[in-house]
């Protein structure tokens, strides 16, 4: 299955919307202007999401990631996941509690504390949220979803298989956050069974005939 340009592009103006607005609460919340970029989304079965695939979205993490995740259902079932480099989730809870930190450090997990799990925890909470509920208000129904988990994973060849397992398709979407001068690398993934991908997929088309006889 693979996304028209069309649908690409409708997708893309979705989910920016819905990072937008998680962006402008993180902002109020930490005080400073919080910038995340249009996201590059891609949809991918478990097979094309290889290890280099991965790496390239994650970055340079050496297999480190600083996870947070929710599973949602009922119509739709799922699960969605922000992914952090290690050294990239601790910058960025540095920046937001606004503590000195410096780019060049490598942070291993040893040094992240309950509070760096918690502030990342509230991150998530606002961004999946908002990618989430956008969903629902997307495909018109209630989306419930549990309270966001947060761990460190190494993501091995054998742990992508593990998070992809029982489940066939997902949508990557890279973006950047960027807070004054300083951005961060991260990356939201949401995890579909092929029934509900059909129907998202369905609900965009709907939605662009709509808008070409709205316009013709």
């Amino acid at each position: 299955m693979m996304l028209s340009e069309m649908q690409q592009d409708a997708l893309t103006e979705f989910f920016n919307i819905c990072v937008g607005q998680a962006a402008g609460m993180l902002s109020e919340i930490v005080n400073r202007k919080i910038k995340l970029s249009i996201p590059v989304i891609d949809l991918l079965s478990a097979d094309d999401i290889t290890a280099s695939y991965f790496d390239s979205c994650i970055g340079d993490s050496s297999g480190h990631v600083m996870s947070s995740s929710l599973q949602f259902g009922q119509e739709y079932n799922g699960k969605a996941f922000l992914l952090f480099p290690v050294d990239q989730a601790k910058l960025l809870v540095n920046i937001c509690l606004n503590e000195i930190s410096d780019n060049a450090i490598i942070y291993d997990q040893q040094e992240l504390l309950d509070t760096d799990f918690d502030v990342i925890k509230e991150i998530g909470n606002i961004i999946l949220n908002s990618v989430v509920g956008g969903l629902g208000n997307l495909l018109v129904t209630k989306l419930t979803y549990s309270l966001p988990e947060v761990e460190m994973l190494f993501v091995s060849t054998e742990k992508q298989a593990d998070l992809l397992q029982n489940n066939i398709y997902a949508f990557m979407m890279k973006t950047m956050f960027s807070i004054e001068n300083t951005q961060f690398s991260g990356t939201i993934l949401i995890i579909f069974g092929m029934d509900s991908v059909t129907r998202l997929i369905a609900k965009i088309d709907d939605m662009l005939e709509e808008s070409d006889a709205f316009t013709s």
